[in-house]
């Protein structure tokens, strides 16, 4: 996948998350940055809501960031179809589509969801960016780094994250200006909630970005289930969930977008 390049930091940079909400674990990031954010999926918990992603779309425009493109046009339960029915090339396409976009904003970096194993969209997004990453930069004729962040706290997930690349530490004041910007978009202020509630209040002082692993590095260890899994089968069991999304579904289709770059 895409290699560190030198000149990253003088190029545009691009912001993809799976989710909305996502952003607010980096505040300070963006707007020290002012990326291009991308948002696959409209982040609705039911029905066809654009709550979350507009407002996602005021706060980039709070921070000097800018929405792209790609920015929600998904539903959730789409996204979930397509892992289900095994289905690589919606992430292909999408991968096409990020790529074109990086290309005309001739992005140098982009940084995007860590792989943990805990949720199969954002596990699916990060080898799509990966994937769009690599075919920009063929096109652009120079690197494009991939760097990626925790969505959630590790202890949430069982993968844990490669190699640190950027540290932000928060003053008090600045953390309790990203509750208030959290807090002044309520439609995604429960994102930092579920991070606050595992990781303390902690958590919200440091902003990390790594180095993503090699794609065969990312994998369950034997024995191993997904947390996604987990949460799948207690859905299931109280009544809530038809069928459990697992890693035997995500397997297939990380491989295809994998294999692209091979």
């Amino acid at each position: 996948m895409s290699n560190p390049s030198g000149h990253a930091e003088t190029r545009p940079t691009a912001l993809a998350v799976a989710h909305p909400g996502h952003e607010l674990r980096l505040l300070k990031w963006i707007e020290q940055t002012r990326p291009s954010v991308f948002i696959l999926t409209s982040g609705s918990r039911s029905g066809t809501s654009r709550s979350r992603v507009e407002a996602s779309r005021g706060l980039a425009r709070e921070l000097g960031a800018t929405p792209a493109e790609v920015f929600g046009q998904h539903l959730d339960r789409e996204v979930y179809e397509w892992i289900l029915a095994g289905e690589a090339a919606p992430f292909r396409d999408l991968a096409r589509q990020l790529a074109d976009s990086f290309v005309a904003r001739g992005i140098g970096r982009v940084v995007t969801d860590s792989w943990q194993f805990y949720n199969a969209a954002h596990d699916l997004w990060h080898v799509t960016v990966r994937l769009a990453a690599e075919d920009a930069a063929a096109r652009l004729g120079h690197a494009v780094e991939v760097l990626d962040y925790p969505v959630v706290p590790t202890v949430m997930g069982i993968c844990r994250p490669g190699p640190e690349r950027l540290r932000l530490t928060l003053t008090d004041e600045e953390v309790a200006r990203k509750l208030r910007l959290a807090q002044a978009f309520p439609e995604i202020a429960d994102d930092l909630d579920e991070v606050i509630a595992v990781g303390g209040p902690e958590v919200l002082a440091r902003e990390t970005l790594h180095a993503p692993l090699p794609l065969r590095d990312l994998r369950p260890a034997p024995g191993e289930k997904p947390l996604y899994e987990q949460y799948g089968e207690a859905r299931v069991a109280g009544g809530l969930y038809a069928s459990v999304l697992r890693w035997s579904h995500v397997e297939p289709i990380a491989l295809a977008l994998a294999a692209v770059t091979a």
